[in-house]
């Protein structure tokens, strides 16, 4: 089941009737889409080129907008033109769209603060007290501007249909205002997601104060079943009686929608319908018109939320033909349920699946971690963890707000956009937002979409590798592994917030998968395959150069390079093996900071580094002055000794740590947290080394070479 919300009725009762919906349905099996060509500059988009001459295009997402939308365009004179700036400026309701949704940005944001006190597990009358602390002022100020936004919407005169609207938005924002909490209570999930559905009553008012609908994908591809001879989905429709354009529901990319609109050609106007019931929220449908009056709608998708490997994430809605009536604004049809409803994937793709179970207790579970053996890796098993697996990636510590910072993915493995947090303080996964997927592009490699989502969201790379660190500076993470920008997402709001333009030396075609980051105390340090470092400046949103000197710095080869940050010597220390077969040599360069000088270590025990399994993910341990990696001893049996650095005195040293053994057929798996699918890092609060793996188990090590 999906889980779904309407405007109108409660949350308990639409979710009752959805499930009943896909019940009585057949279950038809999840299925891929079928990717598009990346070439062009808007993908996935809809058209309708009626009457002739004449046409109306809409959706999809423009690779290069700074919003990721293309807007509007007619086609004039056998050309498509773009018309969104003249809708704005005709649109007597647009400044009140643009504070609605301003409003919806700080409840998004406060939900976050919230949503990360919950985690951080501290006793229910102490959490009700930081609550209280760090939200009141806000939260009395979002109620102010709440009822300030009330008194103009109830004074908003125009024609019927401004009229019209402005009622509309002013139900949906008394809705967000009235399901705002009470900071008295207990901070408990209801509360969260009470907190939510207010966030999105004010997206609902906000969209129907704009100019245009809501961003939106409608035609998805060839739709998973239909004769060859009928049409591809069509997501918008000319009925020439009325002489307006249809368009029905869509796909947001982290959900899907059921909303009627029309655009009435002669005026140049988009309208929103509001009809008394519809069909349920889709995409990929077929619209068809004879020019009656009555438009035809039949197929569409409806999402899978499938946690297969590389399973498909797309499943047809086979629930007959749909009419409406564009001058009665009816739907017929069996199934029809609230309009302007939504519905967006479930189970571990939603963040309300992170909020079940026992409160997070961080008396409980820091009491467990000073009873682990030193040593020794330890899996803490979390609930509810995020999925599908995230390959060929890392992880990030955020030490300020005391988490791990997971963006992993591609290629085989999750394609989303979000960015799970793990909170240490209490062993549980916080998922910031619900999954959004790149259509026909999930699973591929290095054909992900560019650009910004509607959201404003980065689109996965091919794999993330270590083409994202945290910034002390800033207290942001950044990602780097896009073709042409950079983008920075900030962990206190739960989300991307904008991208700045990289220099050309990193900039070459498949970056992420040789863009190496780690941070340090004066920004993020970046090395690039040619054997170039640049530095992040977040004051100024640009990446330095950094000349060398000294010994020649090779460049960072995929699978087969990592990089660290040295605190007692401020310098970073980088590892290189070549691509391939060819062994690792043993070989350290390190960079001082102050002087940019490059040196060549040379510690002693480098003929050990032929045998290493990885040379590609690591971690600084300052308490114990070493250098970890996540890796193991090939070919010396089963159970293996750990590679790591001594700093102070340049060599290579074997820990034997502990880890529990597994059987594959008759591969031996190890139980710890090493390879190209898996982030280390170093806990300073506790002394600790945590680490998590592919499907996002975590890994605790108390490390004591003594």
């Amino acid at each position: 089941m999906r889980s779904a919300i309407t405007p109108i009725d409660t949350i308990t009762t639409v979710l009752t009737c959805w499930a009943a919906i896909i019940c009585a349905q057949d279950k038809p099996k999840p299925y891929r889409l079928t990717g598009v060509d990346l070439k062009q500059r808007v993908i996935w988009t809809s058209a309708c080129r009626q009457p002739e001459g004449q046409g109306l295009a809409f959706g999809g997402q423009d690779q290069d907008a700074a919003d990721g939308r293309p807007h509007t365009r007619i086609m004039a004179n056998g050309a498509w033109r773009p018309i969104h700036e003249s809708l704005r400026e005709k649109n007597p309701l647009q400044d009140l769209h643009a504070q609605t949704w301003a409003l919806r940005m700080q409840a998004k944001n406060l939900r976050a603060r919230m949503r990360h006190i919950y985690f951080k597990g501290a006793p229910p009358i102490e959490a009700a007290a930081l609550l209280k602390r760090q939200m009141l002022p806000a939260l009395t100020e979002l109620r102010q501007q709440l009822g300030a936004l009330q008194l103009q919407l109830g004074r908003t005169a125009g024609g019927v249909y401004v009229a019209g609207q402005a009622r509309f938005a002013h139900m949906h924002v008394d809705k967000a205002k009235a399901l705002l909490p009470d900071l008295q209570q207990s901070l408990t999930p209801s509360t969260i997601q009470r907190f939510r559905v207010a966030q999105i009553h004010l997206e609902l008012g906000a969209e129907a104060l704009d100019a245009e609908p809501p961003a939106r994908v409608l035609h998805c591809g060839k739709p998973h079943r239909r004769d060859d001879a009928s049409p591809d989905a069509v997501g918008i429709v000319y009925d020439a009686k009325t002489k307006l354009y249809v368009m029905f529901g869509g796909d947001h990319l982290d959900y899907l929608t059921n909303d009627t609109w029309v655009f009435e050609p002669a005026r140049q106007q988009w309208r929103q319908r509001h009809p008394p019931t519809a069909p349920p929220p889709r995409a990929n449908h077929r619209l068809e018109g004879a020019g009656d009056g009555k438009i035809r709608m039949a197929g569409g998708y409806t999402y899978a939320s499938n946690t297969d490997y590389v399973g498909g994430q797309f499943q047809d809605l086979a629930d007959g033909e749909w009419v409406y009536d564009v001058e009665a604004n009816t739907w017929q049809g069996n199934g029809l349920v609230a309009p302007d409803s939504r519905v967006w994937r479930d189970g571990p793709f939603h963040p309300d699946f992170y909020l079940q179970g026992d409160r997070p207790d961080a008396a409980k579970f820091q009491a467990w971690l000073a009873e682990i053996p030193k040593n020794r890796w330890v899996a803490t098993d979390p609930p509810y963890r995020p999925r599908l697996n995230r390959d060929w990636g890392t992880a990030r510590i955020d030490p300020d707000r005391d988490m791990l910072l997971r963006w992993s993915g591609g290629h085989s493995a999750h394609g989303g956009t979000d960015v799970p947090h793990f909170h240490f303080a209490t062993n549980r996964w916080e998922l910031p937002f619900p999954v959004e997927f790149p259509l026909g592009q999930l699973y591929s490699n290095t054909s992900y979409p560019n650009g910004f989502n509607f959201n404003l969201r980065p689109w996965m790379t091919g794999h993330t590798y270590q083409n994202y660190a945290y910034d002390p500076p800033s207290q942001k993470l950044v990602k780097a592994g896009r073709p042409r920008h950079f983008y920075v997402y900030d962990p206190d709001v739960g989300d991307w917030i904008g991208r700045g333009a990289k220099p050309q030396a990193m900039q070459y075609n498949s970056c992420f998968y040789t863009l190496t980051l780690c941070s340090t105390p004066q920004g993020i340090i970046c090395w690039n395959k040619q054997g170039g470092v640049h530095r992040y400046d977040h004051a100024g949103a640009i990446w330095r150069p950094m000349k060398l000197a000294g010994d020649k710095l090779p460049g960072a080869v995929v699978d087969n390079s990592t990089i660290a940050y040295d605190s007692k010597r401020n310098r970073v220390l980088m590892l290189q093996k070549p691509y391939g077969k060819a062994p690792y040599t043993g070989q350290i360069y390190a960079m001082d900071l102050e002087s940019n000088t490059v040196t060549a270590l040379s510690p002693d025990g480098m003929a050990q580094g032929a045998s290493f399994a990885y040379i590609d993910r690591c971690t600084y341990d300052p308490h114990n002055d070493l250098l970890l990696l996540a890796s193991y001893i090939n070919d010396a049996g089963d159970h293996t000794p750990t590679p790591a650095y001594d700093c102070a005195a340049n060599r290579w040293r074997l820990l034997d740590i502990g880890y529990d053994l597994g059987k594959r057929g008759s591969r031996t798996i190890r139980v710890f947290p090493h390879g190209r699918s898996d982030g280390i890092m170093y806990d300073r609060q506790r002394r600790l080394i945590w680490g998590t793996d592919t499907n996002s188990q975590v890994y605790v090590l108390r490390l004591a070479p003594e």
